[in-house]
C-alpha cells in the first residue's frame, strides 16, 4: 500500500501509568513504562521516534555522584557503560499492537543489543558528539561518567527492527491497529558498576518526566480513504528477537531453533556468567571468551582456534571454517570473525564507522606505541610497561576505553535480495574451538534479525515470520 505524503505532524505522548512523583525506577517499585500511541488513519515515521527523559543516578544516602570525577578508595565511583548509556536502564522492551495486544516484536537484553548496534555503526567521533549528548554515551569511561554528576536530560530512538527498518508504519485498522510500547527497566546492578563497590553498595538510578515523541505521515484524501475504511492487506517489517545459552568447553556446537522464514543476520556476543547483574562489572561488555585462574576471577584471555556456522547440519555462509587461532594466539584481529561479525550488521564493503580499531583490537603489542609512563622509557630497549596489555596484546593507550575490545561473532545471510535464509524445519548451529578450560562458564547472547509480515484483514490482525 502506498501513500502521497502532504503533512508531518510532530506529537508527543505521555504514559499511560504514571506515578505519583512522575518517576520510574527499579529500587522503587516502579519498573514498567507504558505508552500507548493510538489508532489513526496516518503513518508513523519509525525513524523519528525517540524516548524522552532525565535520569539521576544516585548513591544509597540518595546523594549525587562526586563533581570532580575522583578515584580513589571510599570514594563515589557509579558508572554507566561507556557505549550503552542510558539504554542500559532499559532490560526489554515489548511492542504490541494497541487494539489486539498482538505481539510485534520483543526483545530481551535490550541494552546488551544496543551495545552491539552503535559499536558497529557508529565511530568515536559519533560518541564524542551526538550520543553522549542524546544517549549519554560517549566510548570514553571517564567523560561518560562525568555526565552523572547532575540530572541529565535524554532523547533516545528505540534501536528495535521495527523502528530501524524504515517502512512507514500505518496506525490505523489497515495496519497495526495502534502501538503499546512496554518498557522494563533494568536492575540497579545489572544498569550501574562501579570500581569499588563495597563503598557504592546501594548506588540506583531513576528516570523521570518520561515522553515518547516522533512524527506523524499524513497522506492525501486518497490515501486517508484508504487507511479508514477496513480492508485486507500486508504490511512488511523487521524484528530483534534474542537467545541465552552458556559455552564452557573447548569444542562447543550450540544448536538454536529459529522458526522464522526469512533470518537476515545473527549474532553472539560474550560474557561471563558471573559478571551479568554484577554492579562490580560491566554487564554490557562485548569481550572475547575469557577463562578463570586460580581465584575464580575472569582474567586469561581464550585462544579461539576455530568458528563455523551450520544450517541442518550444512554450512552455512562459508564452505568453510574461520581459522584464528594464529591471529588469536598473538593477540591480532581475528579478521575473519570480526568482518562478518560487522557484515551482519551493514554492509562491510560500505561500512566507515565502528569502534574497531588497532588500539581496542590489538596487533600483537608490536606495531603501535603504547602509553608510556615516561619519556625515557619509548627509547629503552626493556620490555614495556604499564602502557601495554601483556596478556591480550591490546594497547591501553588514554585515548581508548582502557582497551575494550568490540567483539562479536555473526554473519549476514542475505546482503543481495535482503530475502533472508528460512530456518522453519532446520536448526541453526555454531561450533567453537577455543581453549575453555571446561570451569568457566560464559554466556552467550544470541541476537536475530528476521523480516515479518503483519496480516490485517476486518477480523483482526496476523503476524507472519
Amino acid at each position: 500500500m502506498s501513500f502521497n505524503i502532504v503533512n508531518v505532524e510532530k506529537f508527543e505522548v505521555l504514559p499511560n501509568n504514571q506515578p505519583n512523583n512522575n518517576t520510574y525506577s527499579f529500587r522503587g517499585g516502579t519498573p514498567i513504562i507504558s505508552i500507548n500511541v493510538p489508532a489513526q488513519a496516518k503513518l508513523l515515521r519509525p525513524s523519528s521516534v525517540r524516548i524522552n527523559g532525565r535520569l539521576r543516578v544516585m548513591t544509597a544516602a540518595r546523594g549525587l555522584t562526586d563533581p570532580n570525577n575522583i578515584r580513589g578508595a571510599g570514594v563515589v565511583d557509579i558508572k554507566l557503560p561507556s557505549r550503552v548509556g542510558v539504554n542500559g536502564v532499559i532490560q526489554n522492551i515489548n511492542i504490541a499492537s494497541e487494539a489486539t495486544n498482538q505481539t510485534l516484536e520483543s526483545v530481551r537484553q535490550y541494552g546488551r543489543l544496543v551495545n552491539h548496534i552503535l559499536s558497529n555503526t557508529h565511530s568515536p567521533d559519533d560518541f564524542q558528539s551526538e550520543k553522549a549528548v542524546t544517549n549519554l554515551c560517549s566510548a570514553l569511561q571517564g567523560t561518560t561518567d562525568n555526565l552523572l554528576i547532575q540530572d541529565t536530560d535524554f532523547s533516545i530512538p528505540l534501536y528495535c527492527g521495527m523502528f530501524m527498518g524504515g517502512n512507514p508504519i500505518p496506525l490505523s485498522s489497515n495496519g497495526v491497529n495502534g502501538l503499546t510500547i512496554n518498557l522494563e527497566l533494568a536492575s540497579d546492578n545489572q544498569a550501574l558498576n562501579g570500581v569499588n563497590a563495597g563503598d557504592n553498595a546501594g548506588a540506583f538510578y531513576e528516570i523521570s518526566n518520561v515522553s515518547l515523541s516522533g512524527d506523524y505521515l499524513i497522506p492525501d484524501d486518497e490515501g486517508m480513504k484508504k487507511l479508514s475504511v477496513a480492508g485486507t492487506g500486508a504490511f512488511q517489517y523487521n524484528s530483534y528477537s534474542s537467545l541465552y545459552s552458556v559455552i564452557n568447553s573447548s569444542d562447543s556446537t550450540q544448536t538454536y531453533n529459529l522458526a522464522n522464514s526469512n533470518v537476515l543476520s545473527i549474532v553472539h556476543s560474550f560474557l561471563p556468567v558471573s559478571h551479568s547483574n554484577n554492579y562490580a562489572q560491566n554487564s554490557f561488555a562485548n569481550g572475547e571468551l575469557l577463562n578463570t585462574d586460580g581465584a575464580g576471577a575472569y582474567n586469561q584471555p581464550v585462544v579461539l582456534n576455530k568458528v563455523s556456522f551450520s544450517r541442518g547440519g550444512v554450512k552455512l555462509g562459508f564452505d568453510y571454517e574461520f581459522d584464528t587461532q594464529t591471529n588469536s594466539t598473538e593477540g591480532r584481529p581475528e579478521t575473519q570473525v570480526n568482518i562478518n561479525a560487522l557484515n551482519a550488521f551493514k554492509d562491510f564493503s560500505k561500512a566507515s564507522r565502528f569502534l574497531n580499531q588497532p588500539q581496542l583490537d590489538g596487533f600483537g603489542g608490536r606495531d603501535l606505541i603504547p602509553s608510556l609512563d615516561s619519556v625515557d622509557e619509548l627509547f629503552s630497549t626493556a620490555p614495556v610497561g604499564a602502557g601495554t596489555n601483556t596478556t591480550s596484546g591490546r594497547q591501553t593507550t588514554q585515548e581508548v576505553d582502557v582497551g575494550v575490545r568490540n567483539f562479536l561473532i555473526g554473519l549476514a545471510l542475505d546482503r543481495v535480495s535482503d530475502v533472508g535464509v528460512n530456518f522453519k524445519g532446520n536448526s541453526y548451529s555454531t561450533r567453537i574451538q577455543s581453549t575453555l578450560d571446561g570451569n568457566s562458564p560464559n554466556a552467550i547472547f544470541t541476537y536475530v534479525l528476521s523480516k515479518n509480515i503483519l496480516q490485517y484483514s476486518p477480523n483482526g490482525i496476523m503476524v507472519q515470520s
